[in-house]
């Protein structure tokens, strides 16, 4: 957990995409079974990218492929229709049969964001969009630095007595209400 963690770090620091939101990424595809690779985050993260979507909403389109549902590829440009044992693709004006199995579906799918859409993270990350999602992750791990260092125990301690405070306020809480009301 701990390597494939560090691994989802250094993803995100590299893609226009958060941490938080790569790790449900990862958790998501390896729930389903899918493959949960960096190669295969980064296929997918390069499909959302230039479809300027979010990654998870990709991620959410190929766990539904992957059963058969293909309703959301649509939003992707990606059409499918099934025949028998077959998938049938369209993108773009091609298409591409494959068998109508979630790995077959997953592998096309994969394909797609590693050949069409080679580069399109790498060329988000040049935009403001990038910087402020590696500074967002950059702030993240410097607030989990500074909580791990002590000050996490201590605001948590403090937070629980204002709650318990807060609680039993009773009537204060609705006679300041009604002070600053009337103020």
């Amino acid at each position: 957990a701990k390597a494939a963690f560090e691994e989802l770090k250094t993803f995100a620091a590299q893609t226009p995409f958060a941490l938080n939101q790569s790790v449900e990424a990862f958790i998501r595809l390896k729930n389903l079974g899918l493959d949960p690779s960096t190669e295969a985050l980064r296929a997918y993260g390069n499909t959302a990218s230039a479809m300027g979507r979010d990654l998870m909403q990709f991620i959410e389109a190929v766990a539904d492929a992957s059963v058969g549902e293909f309703e959301r590829l649509k939003e992707f440009g990606i059409k499918a229709s099934t025949e028998g044992d077959k998938v049938t693709f369209t993108f773009r004006g091609q298409q591409t049969q494959v068998e109508k199995t979630g790995a077959a579906i997953e592998d096309y799918l994969r394909k797609l964001g590693e050949t069409a859409f080679a580069g399109s993270m790498e060329r988000q990350m040049e935009t403001l969009n990038g910087a402020f999602s590696n500074f967002e992750d950059t702030l993240a791990a410097a607030a989990k630095q500074v909580a791990d260092g002590g000050f996490g125990d201590a605001l948590e301690t403090q937070v629980r007595s204002a709650t318990t405070l807060l609680a039993n306020s009773g009537d204060e809480a609705r006679v300041l209400g009604e002070a600053l009301g009337a103020a």
